[in-house]
């Protein structure tokens, strides 16, 4: 997911100051017990942001020519689970 992110970024023309991924990295492993988000909506039934996160990801990629498989499966796998509690 952040390999695609930074690569929509860098086709976009954004430099991204650092290692981006080793600060994913850092914070990931210092939040074992905690959820995204996306997670803690899906739990409780309420509206995802999925199409402002992931979904922009994948719309960006799909304008410039940047594959975004990952992100794209993860944006329909969340609707999805949003369609199954209607």
């Amino acid at each position: 997911l952040v390999d695609e992110g930074l690569a929509v970024a860098a086709a976009d023309g954004v430099t991204l100051l650092g290692d981006v991924r080793q600060a994913v990295r850092k914070i990931a492993e210092t939040m074992p017990g905690q959820f995204s988000s996306t997670a803690q909506d899906l739990a409780r039934g309420k509206p995802t942001e999925i199409d402002h996160l992931n979904g922009f990801l994948v719309r960006r990629g799909e304008a410039l020519g940047v594959p975004t498989p990952a992100n794209r499966v993860l944006h329909t796998l969340v609707h999805l689970a949003e369609l199954s509690r209607a």
